[in-house]
């Protein structure tokens, strides 16, 4: 008589058309009985999950202690603090210490890069060329 009971509540379910009371019936019976037919057997596991997730439980997040803050904390800060302010600024030299030879080498690198730069461009502009040719054929066909 239950079995033809559990049977009919499952197809119910499987058509979603159960009430909570049925599904409640559902999982009672299924975590409280221990020989189930083998065709029930992955129902057993699916109601049984909600027992077992009932019983979970995750551990409370541990508050970290305050460090506390001490005045030899405070004075190796400033000392710190001081110690980089004075390694950290270096006198400045004078712009008269450059010789005259070192910027006209600058200089005439600087001119050597601009050269190299431009004869790559112009490459470019060639081929570029090539493309204002073919627009033109275009535009006299088109018409």
């Amino acid at each position: 008589m239950e079995s033809k009971r559990i049977s009919e509540l499952l197809k119910k379910y499987e058509a979603g058309e159960t009430s909570l009371q049925e599904e409640a019936s559902l999982r009672y019976y299924f975590v409280n009985t221990k020989k189930l037919p083998s065709a029930w057997k992955p129902y057993s596991s699916f109601f049984g999950y909600y027992s077992t997730a009932k019983k979970e439980a995750y551990p409370k997040k541990q508050i970290k202690k305050p460090v506390v803050f001490q005045s030899w904390m405070a004075a190796a800060a400033m000392i710190a603090i001081i110690i980089t302010i004075f390694l950290g600024t270096k006198p400045e030299k004078n712009n008269s210490e450059l010789s005259n030879a070192n910027v006209n080498l600058a200089f005439e690198q600087f001119q050597s890069n601009i050269k190299l730069l431009s004869n790559h461009l112009n490459r470019g502009t060639q081929q570029l060329a090539y493309l204002d040719y073919w627009n033109e054929t275009t535009q006299k066909l088109i018409k």
